[in-house]
């Protein structure tokens, strides 16, 4: 997966972190409903991690549909990277 410019930005956001370390528990039949074969996040996933996003932080707005579930995907990663757990 490619990260844009946008995704890069949100990984390190507060709540992009909260979301991630969310998933850190979950099984990985549960991440196969959120997260596509090719790592991308599933229509679901995209609109649920906005909402949660926007409720956390606070805002009416948010990133373009799609980015806030990238940079939790990315997040998530590089968590499970840092503990040594092998990619889903």
């Amino acid at each position: 997966m490619s990260s844009t410019p946008a995704v890069i930005d949100l990984h390190t956001h507060p709540a992009v972190d909260e979301m991630a370390r969310d998933l850190l528990k979950a099984t990985p039949a549960m991440l196969t409903t959120l997260i596509r074969p090719d790592g991308s996040p599933s229509g679901r996933f995209m609109g649920l991690a906005n909402e949660r996003f926007r409720e956390r932080a606070g805002t009416s707005g948010g990133p373009l549909l799609g980015c806030v579930g990238r940079a939790v995907i990315t997040r998530l990663a590089e968590l499970r990277a840092e503990q040594g757990l092998a990619p889903d």
